[in-house]
């Protein structure tokens, strides 16, 4: 009799699980995470913001507490003048009065012939020309301050000429005196080949012109200043005084001295 095999048992099938309810899981916690990064951020950047706005409110106080009185005091006006100063110009230079002046020049020349025994005419030449002179006081200079109930008297430095400019477009030459046998040319190019030194004197010697012209601009600029700067600066009038015109300072008043 033939020996009967038994059919293995077929297994029970497994069931498929389904991914979906744990992807959404997974995206409620992701939510959940980037909505509190964002809330830590925001309050972050609220408290910097406040931080900052406090910082700026301090630093507000500060500047107005800040007095022309306590600036003496602690001996530092002449430094932040500078500073302050150099700041708003830009350059180191206060450019502080303009001069527009029509200049003549003339040169004159006689010549001989004969070895010198006969003396020729005289040739005078003339040169016309619309010339404009700057000033300016140098920030590097020496400057000083004083301070006298509400007086501050400013000793500034030198006035100084910029390099003059003519209008070369205008400059006309006559020959007022002359003769036929004479070259007045070469004279003209003598002149013209001189002007360059004589405009530069010609600055120095107008400084009297302007000097008063640039004492008022100066005290402006300085006052100007001190009302910007100082919460009591308005209170303060300004005297500008120049080295050539600086009388001696009285007793008992503050001097401040420049020094770099």
């Amino acid at each position: 009799m033939a020996a009967i095999t038994p059919e293995p048992t077929a297994s029970p099938p497994v069931a498929s699980r389904n991914p979906w309810p744990w992807l959404a899981l997974l995206g409620v916690v992701a939510l959940l995470v980037g909505a509190a990064m964002w809330s830590v951020e925001k309050a972050t950047s609220l408290a910097g913001a406040g931080v900052t706005k406090g910082l700026a409110v301090v630093k507000e106080l500060g500047h107005e507490a800040a007095t022309v009185v306590s600036a003496f005091r602690q001996q530092n006006i002449r430094q932040q003048f500078l500073s302050s100063a150099v700041t708003l110009e830009g350059t180191s230079r206060l450019q502080v009065a303009t001069l527009k002046e029509d200049e003549i020049f003339r040169r004159k020349e006689q010549d001989s012939i004969a070895w010198g025994w006969i003396s020729l005419p005289q040739v005078v030449v003339q040169a016309d020309v619309p010339v404009e002179y700057s000033y300016y006081l140098d920030f590097n200079g020496s400057w000083e301050f004083t301070r006298e109930n509400d007086l501050v008297t400013v000793h500034a430095p030198p006035l100084r000429p910029n390099a003059p400019a003519p209008d070369i477009s205008k400059l006309t030459f006559y020959t007022l005196e002359g003769h036929v046998w004479q070259d007045d040319k070469a004279v003209r190019e003598r002149l013209q080949g001189s002007m360059s030194s004589a405009l530069r004197d010609r600055a120095l010697e107008h400084v009297t012109l302007i000097r008063e012209i640039a004492r008022r601009q100066t005290e402006r600029f300085v006052e100007k200043w001190l009302t910007d700067s100082f919460s009591d600066g308005h209170a303060f009038k300004v005297k500008v005084v120049f080295p050539d015109e600086a009388p001696a300072a009285p007793a008992g008043v503050e001097v401040r001295h420049a020094g770099n």
